[in-house]
Order: structure tokens, then sequence, then C-alpha cells
């Protein structure tokens, strides 16, 4: 996976095609597309994830709990990182 710091003015790509997309500033491009700090590290355990599950299944099903669990992690940061903040007084 190439990881690249952007000096570009370009905005982060996640969910750019969806009602709700990352208005953040991109820091890095992640296989050329420009992401925030915080929708890249979204993404590396993506790939993090892919690769154990990967390994998973070579290993015959071992530490499948393992990946699962992580799974359920990254599914409960996104519900936190999409949930509409309170209005600052």
């Amino acid at each position: 996976m190439s990881k690249v710091t952007t000096n570009k003015l370009e905005t982060c790509q996640v969910r750019s095609g969806t009602d709700h997309p990352c208005a953040r500033p991109a820091a890095v491009r992640l296989q050329d597309i420009p992401f925030c700090e915080s929708c890249t590290r979204e993404q590396e355990a993506y790939f993090a994830i892919g690769r154990l599950t990967e390994a998973v299944e070579q290993a015959g099903g071992k530490d499948f709990a393992m990946v699962v669990d992580l799974m359920k992690k990254i599914r409960l940061r996104r519900q936190r990182i999409q949930a509409p903040e309170p209005d600052a007084a």
C-alpha cells in the first residue's frame, strides 16, 4: 500500500459520491486517493482486516474471533465519527 503525504489543496474522497461526504482536508494519499488523517486510519484498518482475513483463511479459520472483534470496533468507531456533534455554546 502506497502512503504519501500530500501538500495539495484537496478534500478527503471518503463518501464523495454520497449525501454525506467527508469535507475535511486531505493530508495523505493512499493508492493515489486523497484521505484526511481520520479516514486514513480507518482505511488502513480495513486493509489490515483484509490481510487478517486472508491469513485466517490460509490458516484454516484460526483467530477468526479476533478478526470479528476488530471489525466490530471499527464499526463502532465509524458510528461515533458519523454521529452529529452537538452545537458548541
